[in-house]
């Protein structure tokens, strides 16, 4: 059952900044167009703001879960246009926290002991708070420095009646907008549902930590500050505090004497081994999760919070992936459109050459370029723009990847503006498709292989034969199954014909009875119906 409260006010605020004047013209949308104009909150105006503004400032009213839900659509360039989805990139998650004893009541609920039992000390200041959770700085007995997340009161409560709003909001825009269907509003929502409701089960960002931690535990590039599981639910985490110093702030990284260019191609290098190597990859890579510590800064090493939002793709996704940013590189356009259809990333039927030539007017000059001035993400944003008009959707994990790769150029031109990330790149994702697929990958697939196919090769004869007589049976098996249907085709229709004629007589016995006979008749008449049903 929609919440009619939260309904009303998504409403208000859709007239106030004249969202539905957003969608393409339509005989059903332009009626509802001009009905807004009867609710008080439009009256108010949008002039001088653009379509991109309007939806980003009803997302802020909407609140913290419309937010959250922007920023993944700021992703979204293979489905909205880039004016939209530059606007949505601005979307602030800075939010009041809420008070600190209630945070400590929370911490004691979820530990079932007073908070002095677990903590040397709790600092009810919080030191950060966001749409979904906030962070309290605290010290265990043992005198080690940690942080205690807890999510906001009532928050999934709050998610759940917002992804029900927004769910019945996109399948409203499914009937009322025919082209929906390419770009499939209500399948977007289920996506980023799945995702938003991930950032509130601690309990398992705790679990994405640790793995990434363990994956990286004798890196020089990354630590990951380890988990304490004892304090461990799926409404707080405990996590040892780190201090490092911002990935943005490059005058104290500098001050500290770190080599930003070293720095730089180290993001690259974590990026590249989390993907391709781990399967793995923090998802949510903004400057607020990351940080990069000043102990060693002849060998700097970065560090990650936050790992609620992460990405894995299966096996042939991951082929697939290297494959396609390979073909970009090499140019090689053909192949990526054969690839994009045969990956089934298509709405509709696709005009090869045309996505070909599309494809080829807009990489062909990005790549002339200098390799210092080539940027991955303006290609990636093209990409999506193009993909957009042909209506192809790239699954929701390769968006988080691409969303994490143009978050790392982002970080690493912003510390060393000469950072070539196609340089850097190529090479690693040539020697993974050797490792993954070249020869020496064969023989070693080949030799895991071998006891299985040795246990089984004295049966091969037998099997092989058995396999002819089943093809040389196949036409007699086939003309039996045919015999069959045809008998039992031939049974349905006598029963069919036997329950209409049971149904006539019994209605006609029914409408025909004398009064004298009216008990009787009407007895053998519903006996009729009731046998004309069953058969």
């Amino acid at each position: 059952m929609l919440p009619i409260g939260r309904v009303i006010q998504v409403i208000h605020v859709v007239c106030r900044y004249r969202v539905l004047s957003l969608f393409p013209a339509h005989p059903l949308t332009t009626p509802l167009v001009w009905l807004q104009f009867l609710w008080p909150g439009a009256w108010l105006g949008t002039a001088g703001l653009s379509e991109g503004e309007r939806l980003r400032l009803a997302m802020e009213r909407l609140g913290p879960i419309f937010i959250k839900m922007g920023q993944l659509l700021a992703t979204r360039r293979d489905l909205l246009p880039p004016e939209w989805t530059a606007e949505l990139e601005r979307l602030q998650d800075d939010v009041p926290g809420f008070p600190g004893e209630q945070a400590r009541a929370l911490v004691e609920a979820e530990l079932g002991r007073p908070v002095h039992e677990a903590f040397r000390s709790f600092d009810v200041e919080p030191m950060a708070s966001a749409s979904v959770a906030q962070v309290h700085p605290a010290v265990l007995h043992d005198g080690t420095e940690v942080v205690v997340k807890v999510l906001r009161p009532d928050i999934a409560g709050v998610v759940e009646r917002d992804l029900r709003v927004a769910r019945s909001g996109a399948r409203w825009i499914e009937r009322l907008w025919a082209d929906a269907r390419y770009f499939r509003p209500a399948r977007i929502v289920d996506d980023y549902a799945e995702i938003i409701r991930g950032e509130l089960d601690l309990e398992r960002e705790a679990r994405n930590s640790d793995a990434m931690r363990r994956n990286h535990e004798y890196s020089p590039l990354l630590s990951i500050p380890p988990m304490y599981f004892d304090f461990v639910t799926p409404r707080m985490l405990v996590q040892k505090r780190i201090y490092a110093i911002p990935v943005n702030d490059t005058e104290r990284l500098r001050a500290a004497g770190i080599d930003l260019k070293q720095l730089a191609e180290r993001g690259v290098d974590i990026f590249f081994s989390q993907v391709f190597r781990y399967n793995l990859f923090h998802a949510d890579m903004h400057p607020g999760n990351i940080f990069v510590l000043p102990d060693h800064p002849e060998s700097p090493q970065y560090t990650s919070v936050d790992a609620a939002i992460v990405g894995r793709l299966s096996p042939d996704d991951l082929h697939l992936l290297g494959r396609l940013a390979l073909m970009v590189m090499r140019e090689d356009f053909a192949g990526m459109v054969e690839l994009i259809i045969r990956a089934g990333w298509t709405t509709r039927p696709v005009d090869r050459q045309a996505l070909e030539k599309a494809i080829r007017e807009l990489v062909e000059p990005i790549l002339s370029q200098p390799l210092d001035q080539l940027e991955f993400a303006p290609l990636v944003m093209q990409l999506f723009d193009t993909a957009r008009g042909f209506h192809i959707e790239a699954p929701t994990q390769y968006i988080l990847l691409l969303k994490t790769l143009i978050h790392v150029e982002g970080l690493g031109r912003a510390i060393y503006p000469e950072l070539d990330i196609w340089t850097l790149g190529r090479p690693k994702l040539e020697a993974w498709m050797l490792e993954q697929y070249g020869p020496s990958a064969t023989m070693k697939k080949l030799r895991q292989r071998a006891p299985e196919w040795a246990a089984v090769l004295p049966d091969m004869p037998d099997l092989f034969r058995d396999a002819l007589e089943n093809l040389a049976n196949e036409p007699t098996r086939m003309r039996q199954q045919e015999a069959e249907f045809e008998r039992s085709l031939t049974r349905h229709r006598r029963k069919l014909f036997a329950g209409l004629a049971g149904l006539g007589l019994g209605g006609a016995v029914l409408t025909l009875t004398v009064p004298v006979q009216a008990g009787a008749s009407a007895g053998a008449g519903v006996l009729l119906l009731l046998w004309a049903l069953k058969r």
